[in-house]
């Protein structure tokens, strides 16, 4: 069956805003993939296969390869689409890593940016001068705020296709949406990836949940959020009062007990993944984040999964992504 789409035009890439257009809105763009017409020919209902048994649906991969101040960077996709989010982990670890799981970097089709920040986009150019086939999706007030913000070649520029916030993009079988958060980057967003009927929504560097963020992330299946400090920690520890204030702040980061309470308060049965992200090195630990935030849901009886592949009625698989090395890689779906 060939593939439908809603009334929201889907426009040619070079048909799209130049980087310093203003934010005129694109509603829907397919950046990558096809579909064929799939009807049974003439004569086949003699010998009837179900298709699912021969080519099931592709289910949603994720991996992690480092999550932190020290450098972010992830990869969604499937066997034949996926992207980058954030560029801030050296390239030529990220193209190994990538390597090691049996993923194709030709089958990259670029980097998404939550912002500018540059432990988000530090290797942003690296990557894609010698991957010349992907493109740099992020908002045209993000690479704006990049380039202003960074010693980085302004070529980079060259490789940009702007995305704007809550509308729709396609890349392969994979829909993606950006929608608003709450930090002090340049026009800062999360993305909600749907495929099929499992939605993974990442959402980090936020000093709080905002309207929106929220919207997308009662809806996921899979969670990646941010618990990013100890409040105790930090308060005894050595950062000066300005930089406490600044992590504090509704558009600074999300402390674990804010993190469990909002997990908490939201939970529902289709929740079968949380990656806590973006943990600091001086204000936390993974160990206390995880206790956190398993203490909140065993509250209300909600209990961690024996595997991310087994995961019985009532419980969640949780983990905290590390920050100097990649997560296994995980099926969702």
């Amino acid at each position: 069956m060939a593939k439908r789409y809603n009334r929201r035009s889907i426009r040619p890439l070079e048909d799209l805003p130049s980087l310093f257009a203003g934010d005129t809105p694109v509603q829907h763009r397919e950046f990558g993939g096809g579909s064929g017409d799939d009807r049974q020919p003439e004569g086949a209902d003699e010998f009837i296969v179900d298709e699912r048994f021969i080519n099931p649906a592709p289910r949603m991969r994720f991996i992690s390869f480092g999550s932190g101040s020290s450098g972010n960077c992830s990869y969604v996709g499937t066997p034949d689409c996926g992207l980058l989010i954030d560029g801030g982990v050296d390239n030529n670890f990220v193209t190994a890593e990538l390597a090691r799981n049996g993923i194709d970097i030709k089958s990259i089709k670029g980097i998404l940016l939550t912002h500018d920040h540059a432990d988000h986009v530090r290797y942003s150019y690296a990557l894609l001068r010698r991957n010349p086939h992907m493109r740099l999706y992020c908002t045209p007030r993000t690479i704006e705020g990049l380039l202003r913000r960074h010693n980085i070649s302004r070529r980079i520029s060259e490789y940009h296709s702007p995305i704007y916030k809550e509308h729709e993009y396609t890349f392969g079988d994979i829909t993606v949406v950006p929608f608003e958060t709450s930090h002090d980057g340049t026009d800062n967003v999360g993305f909600s990836f749907t495929l099929g009927g499992t939605s993974f929504v990442l959402a980090t560097d936020m000093g709080t949940v905002t309207e929106r963020a929220d919207y997308y992330m009662r809806r996921a299946n899979a969670l990646m959020i941010e618990a990013n400090y100890d409040d105790h920690m930090l308060e005894q520890g050595r950062y000066p009062e300005y930089l406490k204030a600044r992590i504090r702040s509704p558009r600074g980061h999300m402390c674990n007990a804010d993190t469990a309470r909002y997990l908490t308060d939201t939970y529902r049965t289709t929740l079968s993944h949380i990656f806590l992200c973006h943990l600091s090195d001086d204000n936390n630990t993974p160990e206390t984040a995880l206790a956190t935030v398993l203490n909140a849901l065993r509250s209300i009886s909600v209990h961690p999964a024996p595997s991310s592949a087994l995961i019985p009625p009532g419980t969640v698989y949780l983990s905290a992504l590390p920050r100097y090395r990649s997560s296994e890689l995980y099926i969702l779906g």
